[in-house]
């Protein structure tokens, strides 16, 4: 599989989060309501020019399941800090291997388990902050961010 190396740079973000199990339906449904959000704060251009990350915050083999923290976010210069619905945070950026891959469980799943040889097939030297999962307006397709020096 191959990637492309992407700069992201710092910026001011807006997330919302669930905590439970990485998959669940409670995260697709935090989806739904978070592109909501976007389109009636008409944050289109943002959405359209980086997406939306999603965001595994623990190691679902170091915490259980019920407690792993899942954040939806959106990089914004925007300031939202006082809107119920969403949080605010700042994001610092870096260098990312960029993965594109078909979003089914099967081709999801088969990415997860490839990754050790994959990280070692393009002599990827990690940095020690979570993978990232990007969503586009294309639908179907999903792109991980794995945070390199």
């Amino acid at each position: 599989m191959n990637c492309k190396i992407e700069m992201l740079t710092n910026m001011k973000i807006v997330y919302m989060r669930n905590i439970g199990p990485y998959g669940s339906r409670e995260n697709v449904e935090m989806m739904k309501r978070f592109k909501q959000w976007i389109n009636q704060h008409q944050l289109i251009d943002e959405l359209k020019e980086f997406g939306i990350y999603g965001v595994p915050q623990d190691d679902p083999e170091k915490i259980p399941p019920e407690k792993c923290r899942y954040d939806l976010m959106l990089m914004t210069n925007r300031d939202f800090s006082k809107d119920q619905m969403v949080q605010t945070g700042h994001f610092e950026g870096g260098k990312y291997a960029v993965f594109t891959v078909t979003h089914t469980t099967e081709k999801v799943n088969l990415f997860w388990s490839q990754l050790p040889q994959m990280i070692q097939n393009n002599q990827l030297n990690m940095r020690q902050v979570s993978i990232m999962e990007r969503y586009r307006e294309e639908e179907g397709v999903c792109e991980f961010l794995l945070p390199i020096f």
